[in-house]
């Protein structure tokens, strides 16, 4: 087995320092060989040195190797969507592989250059056409990809291609029913492009279209549709709860300035009905909480900054179960609000820490990584605790649903509205006995805006 070969089986087994060491003795010796040091630049970058992974990408690069050009067109384009510089890097490196393929060189994962070229492209409102052609060219060498299909929709959907957006979100359904985005981004189509009494028809088509599985994918689309409809609710709910809550606030003081005044059982009665109406107050106040349409101030973000911080903050208290962090090298950075999304990692986290309060010698672990297929970030949090009950899989996330006796309800569902605030999703997985995951995932190509 040569150098090169003990290098790639130590990268499989995640043994990033060995790798590395193989990868310098090989060079010792044939200092010239490009894989040698391609492979030596994603070690450094696994563990945590970019400087020096960057440096050694780019020499390979220099020299013609593509993969390493891709690399590093990656990492460019993870250093921030708002920053020019490092866009125009990643579009040069992508755009010098599509290149060499045109002179006749191979690379099999050309696929993926279009689908980076067609986000990076996007970040221009003048370049959304050669976004779509390249998504497009990325389709033409891979069809099967789900993802592809279902980013492809979004730019023709941005585009005003109201048609072609809804046959690329049903594709993506098609080649993968597991994937969460073509599903919400097909009902956010309906629910603002589609009138009412259309909507059957379209139901109509996904039966014919989906046959045998159409009932599940119809199912989706309504729990989604119902999502979207909530939103709306909840934002027309806000506004007329807040003026209720004024009044509260109104009749709670004049409440207490009564008790202030009375005298004996009358004064102790008045105080005990006051203190009744502060409960029902705050309760309707954290209701309100939840239902709150925040204004977004998004700004890039390191998350694995976030998450470090958000873990540290735990760990300077008093829990019965222990926190660790889990965070992916080359995380890129997100565009978000960071206070609402560390309220949200926040809520997540005291879920978990809550239900292992009995537990002495519980586990939370809180991570972050990047799905580069789908091209999103995420923040796991995970425990070791009871899991969740089967049938309170559907309520957790509504509003004042709890059933722990401290508990108020609200944490999650604030925690799914930031969410979708940001164009994400947050989802769970848990079998009773086996623990809970919480997964947020958030897009790379959030916009910003209201709820």
């Amino acid at each position: 087995m040569n150098w090169l070969d003990r290098a790639v089986e130590a990268c499989e087994g995640a043994r990033w320092a060995e790798a590395l060491d193989w990868c310098e003795r090989g060079l010792a010796q044939m200092p010239d060989d490009l894989e040698l040091q391609h492979r030596k630049g994603l070690c450094l970058l696994e563990l945590g040195d970019e400087q020096a992974a960057i440096a050694a990408l780019e020499a390979t690069a220099a020299s013609g190797h593509l993969e390493s050009h891709y690399q590093l067109g990656l990492l460019a384009m993870r250093q921030g969507r708002r920053n020019a510089r490092s866009r125009e890097r990643s579009l040069a490196h992508f755009e010098a592989i599509v290149r060499a393929t045109e002179e006749g060189r191979e690379y099999p994962a050309l696929d993926r250059v279009f689908f980076a070229l067609g986000s990076q492209y996007n970040e221009d409102p003048q370049r959304r056409e050669e976004a779509i052609r390249a998504f497009r060219q990325g389709l033409a060498l891979n069809p099967l990809s789900a993802a592809g299909h279902n980013s492809l929709g979004q730019l023709l959907l941005q585009s005003g291609q109201v048609l072609g957006a809804m046959g690329e979100f049903k594709v993506a359904i098609q080649l993968d029913p597991k994937l969460s985005q073509p599903y919400a981004n097909l009902a956010r189509l309906f629910f603002r492009h589609v009138k009412p009494p259309e909507l059957e028809q379209e139901y109509q088509h996904i039966c014919e279209e989906f046959e045998q599985s159409a009932p599940q994918v119809l199912a989706r689309l309504s729990l989604e549709m119902v999502e979207l409809g909530k939103e709306q609710v909840y934002e027309g709910f806000y506004t007329k709860g807040h003026r209720i809550k004024n009044l509260m606030g109104i009749i709670g003081s004049r409440l207490r300035g009564l008790g202030r005044k009375a005298e004996g059982t009358q004064q102790g009665e008045l105080n005990r009905l006051g203190g009744e109406y502060e409960a029902l107050y705050d309760e309707w106040v954290g209701f309100l909480e939840a239902m709150k349409t925040d204004k977004i101030h998004p700004a890039v973000i390191d998350l694995g900054r976030l998450v470090r911080r958000v873990a540290a903050g735990f760990g300077r208290q008093t829990w019965k179960a222990a926190i660790q962090t889990r965070i992916q090298a080359g995380l890129p950075r997100v565009e978000a609000d960071e206070r609402m999304l560390r309220e949200a990692i926040t809520n997540l986290c005291l879920n978990a820490l809550e239900i292992l309060e009995g537990n002495i010698g519980g586990r939370v672990v809180l991570g972050a990584g990047y799905d580069e297929e789908q091209s999103l970030a995420f923040i796991e949090v995970e425990d070791d605790g009871p899991g969740i009950e089967e049938e309170h899989l559907e309520l957790i996330f509504e509003p004042g649903f709890t059933t722990r006796e401290r508990g108020n309800g609200y944490g999650l569902s604030i925690a799914r509205r930031i969410a979708q605030a940001h164009q994400g999703v947050l989802r769970v997985k848990s079998r009773k006995g086996h623990g809970t995951v919480f997964r947020l995932d958030l897009p790379l190509n959030f916009s910003g805006g209201q709820t």
